[in-house]
């Protein structure tokens, strides 16, 4: 009878501050502290569930506890919590649907999920059972050569596409398994293993082996150039862009890609925006923009008077011409040839060249002085992708780094990058260009003796500034390697 009062007692608590809560005007979780002393844990999940103004189901299996009572203090809790640590510490297992709280044991709950498997699994084989019946079920292992079978089951299962994980137009094997096919990866072998009606097997087979063929190999070779400013002029470089598959040009003969930062700069281009909708993107510093092509500039783009930033994308169309322009340009003294490095990458995989030179500073920090390295380098990320006319899309990013004097927080960079996308013909080459660099130097000159004789000596002696502009162009020619294209 005592514990009877005492648990009435413990509701009539617990329901007062549930009321003033209620009331509130805002919804803050409400904490409290509960003390239980061998207390029948049936009874205190009542207690709680008609306080949390719910109904619960204990089942017949809780009665069969040997050990029904509970001791346990909790402090600064909230109802919820006081419910599931409770739940917990008897080993019990509860479920919740809307207004409803079902409490049962662990070992009911196992007992429970392995009735349910069964009866899916039971389910499952009849199903599979009145299929066989109508059609030959069949189970076989395909090995693959290209392509991985993680991705390969993707697919199969509609997952995803087939472009985006390299089998080509195989996106069509969506849908070809039955309702009860399966599809397993073994990645170690790199295979799939196909349960299915024989007719589905079939036909996934013959989807795999159309498209699991070895990916176009492009080799892209980079020609990096240091010149004089007008030294494109004179290469005749056609500044211009292609789109399509037939090499139209946009507008007449120049496109500008990248927006520039004129100083006294002509002026007067239209701005157009490609047909296939490719944009450019230049990072200047911290500021990264997009902008579309503009056309109807010069033939051969220049920097203003005072200075341009601006990545142009031109064409050569015959490499021979550029070799034999790039040998006499060494030798005249105009420019030189900093480096011809050559990569082969797969279709639509990215192919990185990167010259420079890594700028060490130094760090302040709780454990000390550290030397760290920052990267100053002109960066080059050629993605190829081979069309079905063997021309080329080129998708490039180029990065041009170049170090600022040092200030007390370190050494700043000077980021100048820019990003397009082009088409070209198999050999044909791409130009960028517009990246200038000016080195200014002072020189001085006199007659031997008298320019040494104070105050007097400048009367036999000059000064003279001198300012060097060059250009650097960056000739890029995809290449697409011929036996391992099929």
């Amino acid at each position: 009878m005592d514990k009877k009062i005492s648990i009435l007692l413990f509701i009539m608590v617990l329901a007062i501050p549930l009321l003033c809560f209620s009331q509130a005007p805002t919804k803050k979780i409400q904490k409290m502290s509960f003390d239980f002393v061998d207390a029948d844990v049936r009874n205190v999940l009542r207690g709680l569930s008609d306080v949390m103004g719910k109904n619960i189901i204990i089942g017949d299996d809780v009665k069969e506890l040997k050990d029904k009572t509970i001791t346990m203090k909790l402090d600064n809790v909230s109802m919820q919590e006081a419910l599931d640590l409770i739940i917990k510490s008897k080993d019990l297992a509860k479920f919740e649907e809307d207004n409803v709280i079902r409490v049962i044991t662990l070992n009911k709950l196992n007992i429970e999920k392995k009735r349910e498997a069964e009866e899916k699994a039971l389910i499952q084989k009849e199903k599979l059972e009145k299929l066989k019946q109508g059609e030959e079920f069949s189970t076989e292992t395909i090995f693959l050569n290209y392509t991985t079978a993680n991705d390969v089951v993707k697919v199969i299962k509609g997952e995803t596409t087939g472009t985006a994980v390299g089998v080509g137009a195989a996106s069509g094997m969506k849908g070809l398994l039955s309702e009860y096919g399966t599809v397993t990866p073994v990645t170690w072998s790199n295979a799939i293993i196909v349960k299915d009606t024989k007719n589905n097997v079939e036909n996934i087979k013959k989807m795999i082996k159309e498209h699991d063929f070895a990916p176009p190999q492009v080799q892209i070779e980079a020609r990096i150039v240091q010149a004089s400013s007008d030294f494109s002029k004179e290469l005749g470089v056609q500044w211009g862009a292609s789109y399509g598959w037939t090499s139209k040009e946009l507008g007449n003969k120049a496109v500008e890609v990248g927006a520039s930062r004129n100083y006294g700069a002509s002026s007067g281009a239209t701005a157009y925006t490609s047909p296939t909708g490719l944009v450019g993107m230049r990072t200047d510093g911290a500021t990264t923009s997009n902008f579309p092509y503009n056309v109807n500039l010069p033939a051969a783009v220049g920097p203003g008077s005072g200075g341009t930033f601006g990545i142009y994308i031109g064409s050569v169309f015959n490499s021979f011409q550029l070799d034999v322009q790039l040998s006499a340009l060494e030798s005249s003294g105009k420019g030189k040839i900093i480096s011809n490095p050559k990569v082969i990458t797969s279709d639509n995989k990215p192919a990185i060249i990167k010259q420079g030179q890594q700028i060490p500073y130094q760090t302040v920090s709780m454990s000390g002085t550290q030397t760290e390295l920052k990267d100053a380098v002109l960066m080059l990320e050629v993605t190829p992708q081979v069309t079905k006319d063997k021309n080329v899309k080129l998708k490039i990013k180029a990065t041009k780094d170049r170090p600022l004097p040092a200030v007390a927080a370190g050494i700043p960079i000077d980021k100048k990058e820019a990003s397009t996308e082009l088409i070209v013909q198999d050999g044909e080459t791409a130009v960028l260009g517009g990246i200038y660099e000016i080195e200014e130097g002072d020189s001085e000159s006199g007659v031997p003796f008298l320019s040494k004789i104070p105050i007097l000596g400048w009367l036999f002696k000059k000064e003279k500034r001198t300012d060097t502009k060059s250009e650097l162009l960056i000739f890029v020619t995809p290449k697409i390697v011929k036996n391992l294209y099929k």
